[in-house]
């Protein structure tokens, strides 16, 4: 099809050419300062469409509007197609289509009044030419960028940060556009090449500006690309369950990118003649340039429409659709079954990142089993290895306070503990070692694993009476990988995937967190030993995995217990989330659900719901004495912002399974008062946040957005955030009778 309109324009050149349109009288001089009104509109004429322009844009913009509406109507019958860069490619589609609108209306106003474009008319285009140019733009940026977010972390929502920041800068553009035509309506007029736009500042500093600005953002975005290709080839491996996907997207991926470099940047090349001819040369054989920008920018829309039919996402909906409504009618049930399953796996980008994601988890908890094999006679010291940790400004003077751990009475660890670690390099030849069998299909990364102060989290591990090996074998958690690729919970973003016993849980950090709880590890460990009728969820081990590939990406997770111990979720009356704080502390009122077991409830909810935890007199008292003990040494390791997860099970059903963990932990299953066979399940989580500068920021900025500076927002100083966890929480849920 782009062979055949390339030969029309070519030969609508041609006639173009051997009329003679392109003469003298055609010249624009932007240096001219022209005061008299008459010869103004004169000049101003100068600049309107040729009619080759007009035909061109007659020609091709019915085509590229028709296909933009077929697209945008796949899009709306079936909006399963925004998952991935769906959304980055309707946007894209959008504002091609309605790009092809201005260059038909402008054809048509040109024909029509044999002048250039005025007034009204003129100002409503510009506007929407000067919107659309940045969107559509900034959107294939995006296009470009969105594939190397998904695959460069697979345990992270990178992409939804992609998301927001493209609607809010394109919501920005959108508003700063309208404003300034507000202010001042003279800056839209005609560009050169005969479409209203912000333009035409006859200055010639600002215009050369204009277009150096242009040049640097398309090599940026040529550059980006290219660097963004060379990488995702290198993070998506060629692995056996991948590799068909990966060549299937960079195929369609590549070409769509390539596409718009050459024309954004055949556009450049045209735009810079047409600027220099109007301010050096004044030369009749530059006058094509326009039509040439003019030709190349309606086929540049009309080309990525083309394209976007082709993408592997909406191959099957463009085939669906072609079949007869007959064919339909006949074969209805069992044509929309095949069709939900596929379009379920059908796209690409979403399967590679699944893909990934499944071989990552599967890379950890080979790793973990692994370093559980390794002898205590191969712990190396940290200091030794090749890290470049990430630093925190804020973690100088925040090392936490041992007065209290001096005269502990159990001190199990040393210093030098902490500085231990374990690693090992993992690959695929090492997983005969466990056991799995080729025929399964399973690949891991190659990376490098390492578990910090190996001694301590084994003390606690032994301590317990958990068996981490089993728990994390790769062969019995393989149903849970394959579930654990799906949407992830948790407003930070972090990724959770439970053992296959349900009695452990993986969470991802970010580097400040592993920094915060390593330098406080040995307050930690001290502590746990000492107090082992502790709150604080217990963690079973720190780890950072690298991929060999970038090594500058690190994966760091911890290991805690699972405090429901793994009972079904239908078990699960509620779960609560409590801070002791008020602002932003109620689920109820944002949420229609009336299945409280699928949500996880807050203070005021509970407060609603529970009034309290009503469980016996002395285990109220113990748990009080618990929770504010452990209040304060968090206060005194400057942590704040922790929860007190609390989970109302129903253990009727499973007495059994009761008995054998209520085993040492007591402290943590309370049974009710008010209900037999209802316990709570109680436990003091998300500790390893610390006081720093972006907290204070944090509620600094949300009393001045609710204009209230009395208000009590979540994070607050380490003093402040305990003494309200203590006398606004723990005394409230745990009343105790004088």
């Amino acid at each position: 099809m782009m062979i055949r309109f390339c030969i029309i324009i070519l030969l609508l050149m041609n006639i173009e050419l051997k009329a003679k349109m392109y003469d003298e009288s055609q010249l624009y001089d932007c240096k001219d300062e022209i005061q008299d009104e008459v010869e103004q509109a004169m000049n101003y004429q100068k600049l309107k469409l040729f009619p080759i322009d007009c035909w061109i844009f007659v020609l091709l913009s019915p085509v590229t509007f028709m296909i933009s509406i077929r697209i945008i109507f796949e899009f709306i019958k079936d909006f399963q197609l925004f998952g991935g860069p769906g959304d980055i490619i309707f946007v894209i589609t959008i504002t091609n289509g309605i790009q092809s609108i201005v260059e038909f209306s402008t054809a048509l106003y040109v024909f029509i009044n044999n002048s250039a474009p005025i007034n009204i008319f003129c100002e409503i285009t510009g506007i929407v030419t000067s919107i659309v140019f940045v969107i559509s733009n900034l959107n294939i940026f995006m296009f470009a960028a969105y594939p190397l977010a998904l695959v460069y972390n697979t345990l992270e929502q990178t992409t939804k940060f992609i998301r927001i920041f493209n609607y809010s800068f394109s919501t920005i553009i959108i508003l700063l556009v309208i404003l300034d035509f507000i202010f001042d309506n003279n800056i839209i007029s005609i560009s050169l090449n005969g479409i209203c736009a912000i333009a035409a500042t006859h200055d010639s500093i600002w215009d050369y500006i204009i277009a150096l600005v242009y040049m640097i953002v398309f090599l940026l975005f040529a550059t980006m690309s290219s660097i963004i290709v060379l990488t995702f080839k290198k993070l998506v491996p060629k692995m056996s369950s991948i590799n068909e996907l990966r060549g299937q997207y960079l195929k369609y991926y590549q070409k769509f990118i390539t596409f718009s470099l050459v024309m954004k940047f055949l556009l450049g090349v045209f735009s810079a003649m047409n600027l220099l001819n109007c301010y050096i040369f004044l030369t009749t054989y530059l006058l094509p340039s326009a039509t040439c920008q003019n030709i190349t920018q309606a086929l540049c829309i009309l080309g990525q429409v083309i394209i976007i039919t082709r993408d592997p996402l909406l191959i099957l909906k463009f085939k669906n659709s072609q079949t007869s409504d007959i064919q339909l009618d006949q074969n209805k049930t069992i044509e929309t079954r095949s069709i939900e399953i596929s379009m379920t796996s059908f796209n690409i980008l979403e399967k590679i990142q699944k893909e990934m994601k499944k071989t990552q988890v599967i890379s950890m908890l080979a790793g973990i089993q692994l370093l559980k094999r390794q002898k205590q006679e191969q712990i190396i010291l940290y200091k030794d290895l090749a890290i470049n940790d990430e630093k925190n400004e804020s973690d100088g003077s925040s090392q936490g306070d041992l007065s209290e751990l001096i005269d502990a009475a159990v001190k199990p660890f040393i210093p030098e503990e902490v500085e231990e670690c374990l690693v090992i390099n993992l690959s695929n030849n090492d997983l005969f070692k466990l056991q799995i069998q080729e025929s399964q299909d399973i690949q891991v990364f190659q990376m490098r694993c390492i578990l910090y102060a190996p001694k301590i989290f084994n003390y606690f591990l032994t301590l317990d009476n958990i068996n981490i090996e089993d728990s994390f074998d790769v062969q019995k958690n393989l149903l849970n990988i394959e579930q654990s690729t799906g949407p992830d919970g948790g407003k930070s973003g972090e990724f959770f995937f439970f053992s296959h016993n349900k009695q452990l849980i993986i969470k991802t950090m970010r580097q400040s967190e592993v920094n915060t709880y390593k330098k406080r590890l040995l307050n930690f460990a001290t502590y746990q030993a000492n107090n082992p009728q502790s709150l604080l969820n217990k963690i079973y081990g720190l780890y950072t995995f690298e991929r060999f590939e970038k090594s500058e990406a690190k994966v760091h997770f911890l290991i805690m217990k699972n405090l429901s111990l793994g009972i079904p979720k239908n078990y699960i009356y509620r779960t609560y989330d409590l801070k002791g704080s008020e602002y932003d502390r109620e689920v109820l009122a944002k949420k229609s659900e009336t299945d409280l077991s699928k949500l996880t409830l807050k203070d005021l909810d509970f407060f609603k719901i529970e009034k309290q935890i009503w469980v016996e007199q002395n285990i109220a008292q113990k748990l009080t004495q618990n929770l504010f003990k452990d209040s304060e040494f968090l206060e005194k390791q400057k942590l704040i912002d922790y929860s007190l997860l609390v989970i109302i099970i129903d253990w009727k059903e499973q007495k059994q399974l009761l008995i054998k963990h209520l085993d040492g932990q007591q402290i943590n299953i309370n049974p009710s008062i008010k209900e037999q066979g209802i316990y709570y399940h109680i436990g003091i989580i998300d500790y390893l946040q610390q006081w720093n500068v972006n907290k204070s920021l944090e509620r600094k900025t949300k009393k001045i957005i609710q204009m209230n500076l009395q208000l009590d927002t979540s994070a607050q100083e380490p003093k402040r955030y305990s003494k309200r966890f203590k006398e606004k929480l723990v005394s409230r849920i745990l009343p105790l009778q004088q």
